[in-house]
């Protein structure tokens, strides 16, 4: 998932006509995905979510489009505003990852919440903010086993960054010590002290950070396939209906019926 920006070899046509302009940019937005630019991908759908709610507000909507006769489908004036809010909220940040665990500060369960509870939370209980998706496209190889840190752009607290670590293992394979003249000292000296860390670090070990990215990504994907579906089903009911008024005559204002 190693991604930084090229300088383009071609450019691409701007169409004037909103229904191609957007067919080209999801073409560009499906063949980042085809070949794992993740987060090319991801960025260039939360940009055109933006310019289509306004297309879709702005001159869709005013059109008062009659249903799409096919399927009953009528545009709606905006996206799915559930989907886009989370598509947004997980790629931009403030989402949460709600744990628990037990007095040997092993998980037992964990998920993602999009606001903090309200209640005061048990001593086995933690909320920590994830970073936002964007921020997790990496700055370093995440398959060089010779590095056991992966440098993200966003800084997350030390206890999430290192979790499952001792503070053995911190020291001697993550450099987590002072060293003296006389020998050398641990920053940790116990599991407790690690985890209670108000510390913040953008260099991660390498297995927080797939599962991380493996964590949100699961809760991200559906929301952009939503998001990405509904695109297309209202680009193609657009493009059914607008061709039908051509081809009848028939005004935007009024109901009509297809004769096969």
């Amino acid at each position: 998932m190693d991604e930084d920006a090229q300088t383009p070899h071609s450019v691409l046509l701007h169409h004037t006509n909103p229904i191609k302009n957007f067919q080209l940019k999801l073409g560009v937005i499906d063949f980042n995905y085809e070949f794992d630019h993740f987060f090319l991908g991801s960025g260039g759908l939360i940009d055109l979510v933006g310019e289509f709610n306004m297309w879709l507000r702005d001159d869709v909507f005013p059109m008062n489009l009659p249903k799409d006769p096919r399927s009953g489908y009528k545009i709606p004036k905006t996206l799915d505003e559930e989907a886009v809010e989370r598509f947004k909220q997980i790629w931009y940040g403030h989402v949460y990852l709600y744990q628990k665990r037990n007095k040997r500060y092993e998980i037992t369960d964990e998920t993602i919440i999009y606001d903090i509870p309200k209640r005061k939370l048990q001593w086995f209980e933690k909320i920590i903010r994830l970073p936002a998706l964007m921020h997790m496209n990496p700055k370093s190889k995440t398959k060089d086993d010779t590095n056991p840190k992966v440098l993200i752009q966003e800084p997350i607290p030390f206890s999430l960054a290192y979790d499952g670590y001792d503070p053995d293992q911190l020291a001697q394979v993550f450099g987590f010590k002072y060293k003296f003249v006389d020998g050398e000292l641990y920053m940790f000296k116990s599991d407790a002290e690690v985890m209670q860390s108000d510390a913040l670090t953008m260099e991660i070990s390498r297995e927080v950070y797939h599962k991380l990215i493996r964590i949100i990504i699961m809760e991200f994907k559906p929301y952009k396939d939503r998001v990405y579906n509904e695109i297309n089903k209202i680009l193609r009911s657009f493009e059914y209906v607008q061709n039908l008024k051509q081809m009848e005559g028939i005004s935007a204002e009024g109901e009509y019926t297809v004769t096969y």
